[in-house]
């Protein structure tokens, strides 16, 4: 496993030690971390607190992020998929994946995304 699927993994693992859902991202410029993400839906009593939105958040508006790499700990949901498809994320990198992932997975390769699915044990772990 490399490092930043290493740092989303922290993510996901603070999260789901405050009690909230435990998925975390990371998004990469160049070898470097321009955002980190974890999910708050629980915490916020916000519906649309996911990790891959808190690390494009984190990012900050970027001129492009066609050179950026997105790693999450499980699949993105339909509406991640739309800001990563929106905001032109060329490649996401996947910790664990499931068969109900298919309509996200459909839609970004409809838009041309590089979906890497990894199938961590330890991104599997953090929802059990």
């Amino acid at each position: 496993m490399d490092k930043f699927m290493a740092m989303a993994i922290e993510e996901a693992s603070a999260t789901k030690a405050e009690g909230g859902s435990p998925f975390g991202a990371v998004l990469v410029r160049g070898g470097e971390v321009i955002g980190r993400g974890r999910n708050l839906i629980i915490q916020n009593t916000d519906p649309l607190s996911h990790g891959e939105m808190y690390a494009i958040k984190a990012a900050g508006l970027q001129e492009s992020y066609a050179d950026t790499v997105l790693y999450t700990t499980a699949f993105p949901c339909l509406m991640c998929a739309g800001a990563i498809v929106r905001y032109q994320i060329p490649k996401v990198i996947i910790g664990a994946s499931w068969e109900h992932n298919a309509p996200s997975r459909e839609f970004m390769q409809l838009h041309g995304i590089e979906l890497v699915e990894q199938g961590l044990p330890e991104c599997f772990a953090l929802v059990e």
